[in-house]
């Protein structure tokens, strides 16, 4: 799928709104102004997930995400934490399915994303993006509840809750 494509116009991101995620991603594609891409990325945080919501454009957008960060070298927990929380929130709460005409690019973008975190998994990563990084691994591989379990130690009062119980 390309990012020129009309579909972009017509599909909903996190507040059940249409949203157009091709216009930034796009733009992500365009630049490599450090400030930029965080703020690219704030946005694509803010209209592809709100508070555990997820739409098409959300699904559509991981693909693109993923695609992108492997061309820019882009391993960060930006990336990384919104296509897994894309990807979980998919299958939790009341979310849109998938359309079956998407599902295999979907799942394109799923492979990419797993093999994306194992090529760059021995690099020195900041404890965020080493985290999440885990939590791709087991979110992709199917096992949603323990990818998210583990996106939400990457939290130091949760991680120190946990170390207090076990």
């Amino acid at each position: 799928m390309k990012l020129t494509e009309k579909i972009w116009q017509d599909i909903e991101g996190g507040y059940k709104a249409s949203y157009d995620a091709s216009i930034p991603l796009r733009q992500l594609e365009e630049t490599n102004d450090p400030e930029t891409i965080n703020k690219i990325f704030e946005e694509l945080w803010d209209e592809l997930h709100h508070q555990g919501e997820v739409g098409l454009a959300s699904y559509l957008a991981l693909p693109q995400l993923v695609r992108i960060g492997k061309l820019k070298g882009l391993f960060n927990w930006n990336l990384l934490g919104l296509c897994c929380v894309i990807e979980q929130q998919r299958h939790l709460g009341e979310n849109p399915i998938l359309p079956i005409e998407f599902q295999d690019y979907y799942n394109q973008g799923l492979k990419e994303l797993r093999q994306f975190v194992l090529d760059n998994l021995d690099r020195e990563l900041d404890d965020t993006t080493y985290t999440y990084a885990l939590s791709i691994l087991a979110t992709c591989n199917g096992q949603i509840k323990l990818g998210k379990a583990i996106m939400e130690l990457e939290d130091n009062d949760i991680l120190e809750d946990f170390f207090e119980q076990f």
